[in-house]
Formats: C-alpha cells, sequence, structure tokens
C-alpha cells in the first residue's frame, strides 16, 4: 500500500512540476500521445514498441536491460521512456507531422529518472536491480505513466522500420509495390525534416563566412605592410 501512495504522490508532483513550468522554448517537444483507457503504462509500451500483448515481469525487466547487466540504470530508464534523443521527430513513430518541437526537454527527463528511482525505493547506487523490481510488482507496482508518450526506444527511420516496414514490407512487399498512407506520411515527414537540417547547416555556414570590421581589423598584422601603406599606422 505504501508503494501505491508513493505512485500517486510522486507522479501528482510530477504532473503539478510539468503543468507549473512554462513552455519557455518554442522549439521543446510537447507530447501528445496519451495512454490508452484500461491499459498501464507497462501494457501499452510493450503492445506498441514490442508488439507483446503478454509478458512477464522478468521479459519486461530483460528487453530493458540494455546492456544485460542485471540492472537498470539512468541510461536504461530514459530509453525505456524515449528520453534519451536529443529530439522527437514527428509523432517519434516514424509517422506524423513535422513541426519545430522537437526537442527533448531534458530537465524534464533527469526529473523522471529520480522519481522512477524514488517509487522503487533503490539504494543510492542508482541501480535499480533484477530482485528490485520483481519485488515492486509483487508490491503492486508498474513503471507509470510520466506524459511523455509511450516510450520509443529509437529514431524516426527506426520506427517506422519497427511499426510498419517489418510488418508489410519487409518480407511479402520489400520493393514497396504496394504504397500505405503510413510509407507516404514517412516520405513526408522524412523530406521535410532533412530540408530543415540542410537549412540550418547553410545558415551555420553563412553565419562563418561573415566577418565583423572588429574581426577584420584583429586580423590585420601592421608590420607586414609596407611603409608606403601604412598611412599612419
Amino acid at each position: 500500500m505504501k508503494i501505491l501512495q508513493l505512485i500517486s504522490i510522486s507522479y501528482l508532483a510530477y504532473v503539478s512540476y510539468a503543468a507549473a513550468t512554462p513552455q519557455i522554448d518554442e522549439h521543446i517537444n510537447v507530447e501528445v500521445e496519451k495512454l490508452p483507457e484500461g491499459l498501464t503504462w507497462e501494457q501499452w509500451h510493450m503492445e506498441h514498441e514490442h508488439q507483446l500483448k503478454k509478458f512477464t515481469p522478468d521479459l519486461f525487466f530483460s528487453l530493458h536491460d540494455t546492456k544485460n547487466r542485471g540492472f537498470l540504470d539512468r541510461d536504461d530508464i530514459l530509453s525505456l521512456y524515449g528520453l534519451n534523443r536529443n529530439e522527437v521527430v514527428g509523432k517519434g513513430d516514424g509517422m506524423g507531422q513535422h513541426d519545430e518541437s522537437e526537442l527533448v526537454d531534458k530537465e524534464i527527463a533527469e526529473k523522471a529518472v529520480k522519481l522512477i528511482m524514488d517509487i522503487m525505493e533503490v539504494d543510492e547506487d542508482g541501480k535499480i536491480m533484477k530482485q528490485e523490481y520483481l519485488d515492486f510488482v509483487k508490491r503492486g507496482g508498474s513503471f507509470p505513466d510520466l506524459g511523455v508518450g509511450v516510450g520509443h526506444h529509437a529514431g524516426f527511420e527506426s520506427e517506422y522500420e519497427i511499426h510498419h516496414w517489418n510488418k508489410y514490407h519487409q518480407e511479402s512487399d520489400p520493393d514497396v509495390k504496394v504504397v500505405h498512407r503510413e510509407d507516404v506520411e514517412h516520405e513526408l515527414l522524412h523530406h521535410e525534416h532533412e530540408i530543415e537540417h540542410e537549412e540550418d547547416v547553410q545558415r551555420d555556414v553563412s553565419r562563418a563566412t561573415v566577418i565583423t570590421d572588429d574581426e577584420l581589423e584583429s586580423r590585420i598584422a601592421p608590420k607586414k605592410i609596407p611603409m608606403k601603406y601604412r598611412n599612419g599606422l
């Protein structure tokens, strides 16, 4: 009972923090995916990301122990919730519309890690041992919905392959003779994202080639200027 109360309190605190934090940076990703009614976050994640409707706590842990060390650490938690990336493109699963709200909020990511460590009541070593997680589950606990989506593990190209290509094209239609709406949507997303990054690179190059008067003056070596051209230097 204690752990369930702790989850409720911690989650409410997290939600309150998120609601009270102003959206200062317009480029920060705003998550729109919502937990389906009737599912726990773990069930939603496993069904959507791993195509598994039935699973054991042991399997859930093993799939997310990314380095097979017998424990989950900060990086594993960030990966589990899809917060280990610098940006979210579209909906994060290879679909969706392209916009500029793509950066992952690093402050929210760190708070998510702290929250999970708190509700698991782990030692100060920052590791969730497998047995600690299994005991947590026996007490009625599960990884909670933090309002950051379903937990896409990979970039949007890999997510497209996981959620669409592998299902409809890999074996039966590798040449994509049958084009689905999802294929068109992904291609548009891919090209719009590519164009945006090309524009960013071009802007950076343009800025790098602009030299101010002060910068130009600092590059002048008076000693190398012939006397007849110095004019009082």
